[in-house]
């Protein structure tokens, strides 16, 4: 009968533990490189070069090798601040698109070999990968695929090869890399035509030399997030459907998830004159807030100086964002705090709600297959303070929720005080301060079961939203020109709530226009500009709800200025556009504010 009993009790438990399996992945999911990349959260851009001794952005490739001239170069000085600030990767621009190499390239004469710095014996990307191993800090490298000075651009097939060869001179000299980051930057050769780049030949180096490497932005692996200001929409999803950078038999939903690329100075490379123009704490944070805490990566540059070290200034910089980070999550309200779940994965402790506080990403609540909706609630024997409100999905089981909210229980009531769509890895909701006895997180809608590995609570003064509270603010934006020195003078400088960056035309431009997509239908009736310096003689504020509309004029005027601001009366639009008719010379705006009734602008 004994022998029985075992038996028995398989038996009898076996529906139970069935039930408390993990739930099948929501496909996609992330691969574990991706996955790694995710959770590191921010990655420290270097770009370092021929413009950081020319004091330019774009360089012609006619520069002499003998510019390039660090007297103190020092690669563990980068690493040594980019661990102190928590970066999880580091990538160096190894050739921009002035095409100037900085190791001893055998496929050029544009590189530090030909330069006179350490007798043409140096080789920066030598440097930097072994004080990154010896920091145990990830390394990437960014190759432009634009080459200016390379005599073969233009010749596509010619220049293809050239390019191949460079990828795996870096790849077999220097690896291994954790990523190698493209953009689609591209131009006419001196044959007058314009190259057409090899990009499945290009992946195909990196997965046959380095096969765990991360291919980004002109890449499978991980996208651009598409404006220059650091900044992820709203509810930034990691599942995307297949395109031509995952190849032209990708079919369906991939995961390839977004990175915020954003300058610590108003410039990508090194400028003295930008010493007094770093970021402020503030704008870092809502960077931060704003890319991070939307399912993103931010990957923010930091321009080594003429010396080769990271500017004392940006130290500083970089040492106040970290304590002020430090200071902002020092205390998860919700750490260890008894917590109560609506349903139970199988009832089985694995998939309990205490995991969303026990700080361990790897563990999760979960709930019954075909259970889409429920909630987390956490409570507290004295009411706490809260602005800021921490939630993450367990990934690697891909992203499950589809909308939810956030409700605080005051004075015994329970009233919503956030909410959002996709959660991902990480959402991280500002709110205005309230004083809460208990924090429930509920789930509206999911795709299969939620997983969600944690839910916390924070209070601190340095969280308080930032930026002027226009409309048009990080929106995505074009204009009718930009100025040939680059990216740095784009539209979305004129949304970017930064008041040092700006978006400027050719000089030979007197009309153009700047148009901003509000992303969805807003009663607007005030609008700002910020010039560089008065030029702007007559411009026109137009709208429109749909893109098959036809233009409508809110108001007219005939100067702007240094700082213009404008009523008009209420309209409806989803799409403003600063219409400058004609102006004394080229139109550059520092900022384009849109609001609405009662909005009154802040200080970024």
């Amino acid at each position: 009968m004994h022998r029985l009993i075992p038996t028995l009790l398989v038996i009898l438990a076996g529906p139970a533990v069935r039930a408390a399996e993990p739930p099948a992945p929501l496909v996609p999911v992330p691969s574990p490189q991706q996955l790694r990349w995710q959770r590191a959260e921010m990655t420290m851009f270097l770009h370092f070069g021929v413009n950081t001794f020319t004091d330019r952005e774009w360089g012609d490739g006619k520069e002499s090798p003998d510019v390039f001239h660090p007297t103190d170069l020092d690669c563990r000085q980068w690493v040594r601040q980019a661990r102190a600030t928590g970066f999880g990767m580091m990538i160096l621009t190894a050739k921009h698109h002035d095409g100037f190499c900085l190791w001893p390239s055998r496929f050029t004469d544009h590189s530090v070999r030909s330069s006179k710095w350490q007798d043409g014996q140096g080789d920066v990307v030598r440097q930097f990968v072994e004080a990154c191993r010896e920091g145990q800090m990830p390394a990437a490298f960014y190759l432009s695929p634009w080459d200016r000075h390379e005599p073969s651009y233009g010749d596509s097939p010619r220049y293809n090869q050239h390019f191949v060869n460079q990828l795996t001179e870096l790849l077999t000299t220097y690896g291994p890399f954790a990523e190698v980051w493209f953009d689609g930057a591209c131009g006419e050769g001196p044959n007058g035509k314009r190259q057409e780049y090899d990009w499945p030949s290009y992946y195909g180096t990196i997965r046959k030399l380095e096969p765990t490497a991360l291919i980004a932005i002109c890449g499978p692996d991980v996208r651009w997030v598409g404006n220059e200001s650091g900044v992820a929409r709203s509810g930034e999803s990691s599942v995307r459907d297949a395109g031509a950078h995952q190849g032209s038999d990708a079919r369906g939903k991939v995961w390839y998830p977004a990175e915020c690329d954003v300058s610590i100075r108003p410039g990508w490379f090194y400028h003295a004159s930008q010493d007094d123009k770093v970021k402020s704490v503030t704008h870092l944070l809502d960077i931060y807030f704003k890319s991070v805490g939307r399912n993103s990566v931010l990957l923010l540059n930091v321009p080594p100086d003429r010396a080769g070290q990271i500017s004392k200034f940006d130290v500083q910089r970089l040492t106040e964002f970290r304590a002020a980070l430090d200071e902002i999550f020092k205390t998860d309200l919700c750490a260890g705090r008894p917590t109560h779940g609506s349903n139970i994965r199988g009832n089985n402790p694995r998939f309990a709600a205490a995991n969303v506080t026990d700080g361990n990403l790897d563990t999760y609540w979960g709930t019954d297959d075909g259970v889409t909706t429920g909630s987390v609630e956490i409570a507290w024997e004295a009411a706490q303070p809260v602005n800021v409100i921490n939630v993450q999905e367990y990934i690697p089981l891909g992203e499950r929720v589809r909308r939810y909210h956030i409700e605080a229980k005051t004075a015994g009531q329970w009233r919503t005080v956030a909410g959002g769509t996709i959660i991902g890895h990480r959402n991280l909701l500002r709110i205005p301060v309230v004083t809460a006895q208990a924090l429930r997180l509920v789930i509206d809608e999911a795709a299969a079961c939620p997983a969600i590995c944690s839910f916390g609570a924070y209070h601190s003064e340095l969280a308080a939203p930032a930026g002027s509270g226009s409309l048009a603010a990080h929106q995505p934006a074009d204009a009718s020109n930009v100025h040939g020195g680059g990216t740095v003078f784009g539209a979305d400088k004129a949304v970017d709530d930064d008041p040092e960056t700006r978006w400027a035309t050719a000089d030979e431009v007197r009309q153009c226009w700047l148009e901003v997509d509000l992303r969805q239908p807003q009663t607007i009736d005030r609008i700002t500009i910020a010039e560089l310096e008065p030029r702007i003689t007559k411009f026109q504020i137009e709208y429109r709800l749909t893109l098959d509309e036809a233009w409508k004029t809110a108001m007219s005027g005939d100067k702007a200025g240094r700082r213009f601001e404008a009523n008009f009366p209420p309209v409806q639009a989803r799409h403003v556009r600063l219409h400058i008719l004609d102006a004394t010379f080229a139109p550059t705006i520092w900022e384009f504010g849109v609001f609405g009734p009662g909005k009154q602008e802040r200080k970024p």
